[in-house]
């Protein structure tokens, strides 16, 4: 079976390390409660929350594509569902960080008149060998849902 938590542990520490880097704070996975709802307010999981809490961020490692080379909706609407997030949480700077060179560019043109204001869209560069590794896991694991020809 693919380890999927790779993604979810080494290129998320990766990514908080780049935050770090360029916001001069370090950032750390945090609950933190949702502004603006109705009823009593619940939290939500956020990937990346610098230590003064003024900068939240989700992070999606996902791709543009399905294995099917066709555009992936369900990796869409999980953009769009981090992004509604981010839109009810209290902080001065909110980010979506994407980590696929595809799926930043064609996000950032899909969103383009509907992305809430006080949120915006950064792309995080990966180094070659975590691109590797990522490709690695979305090959087997497309191989073990039935396709025998996987998209790169």
């Amino acid at each position: 079976m693919a380890d999927t938590s790779y993604l979810k542990s080494i290129v998320e520490d990766h990514v908080r390390g780049w935050l770090k880097e360029k916001f001069g704070r370090t950032f750390a996975p945090a609950f933190l409660s949702l502004a603006g709802v109705q009823g009593k307010a619940r939290t939500h999981e956020f990937d990346a929350v610098s230590e003064d809490r003024t900068i939240v961020c989700s992070i999606k490692t996902a791709s543009w594509k399905t294995s099917g080379g066709k555009r992936g909706s369900g990796k869409v609407h999980g953009a769009y569902t981090e992004l509604y997030f981010l839109g009810l949480v209290a902080a001065r700077d909110k980010y979506l960080v994407l980590t696929d060179p595809e799926f930043f560019r064609c996000f950032t043109r899909e969103t383009g008149g509907r992305l809430i204001n006080g949120v915006t869209l950064l792309h995080c560069p990966l180094p070659d060998d975590l691109c590797r590794e990522i490709n690695s896991i979305r090959t087997k694991s497309r191989s073990e849902l039935g396709f025998e020809d996987p998209i790169p």
